[in-house]
């Protein structure tokens, strides 16, 4: 009888410390800081507030237009140095265009990279807005941007560019680039 409680105990014991310990996406900043090094956290959209931005979105005006593309990955696994964690996340790609002609387009990017993706959202424990990074391919800079859902069918994309970072081309030598390549204050709508 001992060794079955004893089986039984062990067995719990172990069963209880290989679980997952999930944390709604927006609750996260009430468990800072985060324990990230054995691959148990999970940050998951519980609550799916990732549905409404998740689509195809355009923007234009007078020749200029706009496609933004956003999806949802869940349980992407984030494995580099010190951080080992899951977390739901909002990625994507843009094409711009001016007179029907391309002038940006990132639908290229391996969007299960860590790094090196053009559109990456999440939420801001300062922020109820989708808060994230742009990077503007043709001008090499990154542009800090909050989306806004408006109404169903209306986002609200207002950007700012990073006056502290910059995107790094390799390590050739870089030309700076003024302004952005697109307007950073637009209003999608849903397609």
């Amino acid at each position: 009888m001992n060794r079955i409680v004893l089986l039984l105990t062990l067995f719990f014991s172990l069963s209880c410390k290989a679980q997952t310990n999930i944390i709604n996406i927006p609750e996260r900043c009430n468990h800072l800081p985060l324990q990230t090094d054995n691959g148990s956290l999970y940050l998951k959209d519980i609550t799916n507030i990732y549905a409404p931005y998740v689509g195809t979105w355009k923007w234009s005006s007078g020749n200029k237009e706009m496609t933004l593309v956003l999806l949802k990955q869940n349980k992407y696994h984030y494995n580099n140095n010190t951080d080992n964690y899951y977390q739901d996340r909002l990625v994507g790609y843009y094409i711009y265009k001016e007179n029907g002609v391309v002038i940006a387009d990132t639908s290229g990017d391996d969007l299960q990279s860590d790094f090196g993706i053009s559109v990456y959202f999440g939420i801001s424990c300062s922020s109820k807005v989708n808060t994230g990074v742009f990077i503007d391919v043709k001008k090499e800079k990154m542009i800090s941007v909050g989306l806004e859902i408006l109404s169903p069918t209306q986002m609200k994309f207002d950007g700012d560019i990073d006056q502290h970072s910059s995107y790094i081309n390799g390590d050739k030598q870089r030309t700076l680039y003024s302004g952005s390549t697109f307007p950073l204050n637009m209003v999608f709508t849903k397609q």
